[in-house]
């Protein structure tokens, strides 16, 4: 199973690492910036703007780590635009498919049951399901940037569920990473009466953001590989270990 060791692990070995971290945590530190003091228009603007690099990044990390490249974090504008518009084909039609899906279940079917808040729970669990299988399609289409992937509806509903619970086990995880790496500095700014709104936190945070989404794209790499079925070329690449065949070879040796 994927872990959050395992993704930190591999996002602090890729190659320039530290300089794709100073690079691509001068945006957020910016966004940042504009939130702490209130200027939620500019934040607004260039939030959205930092949000769809963040979503370019992890989307074309999630296919270095599928194909076994050494980079995790692109410096290349041309493949993280491609990975974006990629990105495209594949979630607005599936948000726009399961949001109208969702719309109906929540507004055609009302349960008859007398509990308070009942039906909000039913329809947050309908909209969680369905979130589970844009996300699927999302991971499915990642692993090679291919769009038909995306819409290979069999493995992606089969695979739902289990990529939602994966994804359920790594939220605690990198919540105590995170208490780990920002935890000890936010003390030290603390203990010496420096308010945490200055610059160095927020530089430092910002690094931390960045370094997350590197260990989010390799967890939802991994993600991707363990619980979304694939064709059995995708696992000869991965070296994965055929236990029937690898038996019967020692059998003839024995």
């Amino acid at each position: 199973m994927a872990s959050v060791i395992d993704s930190f692990s591999e996002a602090i070995s890729e190659d320039k690492f530290l300089l794709k971290v100073c690079i691509y945590s001068i945006p957020v530190y910016f966004c940042a910036k504009f939130f702490l003091k209130g200027s939620m228009g500019l934040f607004t603007f260039y939030g959205t703007l930092t949000a769809v690099l963040i979503f370019g990044l992890i989307t074309s990390g999630i296919n270095s780590v599928r194909t076994n490249k050494k980079e995790v974090l692109t410096l290349n504008p041309i493949r993280l635009l491609d990975c974006i518009v990629r990105s495209l084909f594949v979630l607005v039609p599936q948000g726009l498919l399961f949001g109208f899906i969702g719309y109906l279940i929540i507004s055609f079917i009302q349960i008859p049951v007398d509990i308070p808040h009942f039906q909000l729970i039913f329809e947050i669990i309908v909209w969680v399901l369905l979130g589970a299988i844009v996300f699927t399609a999302y991971l499915s289409f990642a692993k090679y940037l291919n769009i038909a992937q995306g819409f290979r509806y069999g493995a992606i509903i089969e695979s739902c569920m289990d990529v939602f619970v994966n994804l359920l086990f790594y939220i605690p995880q990198v919540l105590i990473a995170n208490v780990i790496f920002v935890g000890p500095v936010a003390y030290l700014f603390t203990f010496f009466n420096v308010p945490l709104t200055e610059w160095g936190f927020v530089a430092y945070s910002s690094a931390i953001f960045v370094l997350n989404i590197s260990m989010f794209a390799n967890y939802f790499a991994q993600s991707a590989f363990e619980h979304i079925r694939g064709t059995n070329a995708e696992y000869k690449d991965h070296s994965q270990i055929d236990l029937v065949k690898d038996v019967h070879e020692n059998d003839e040796v024995r």
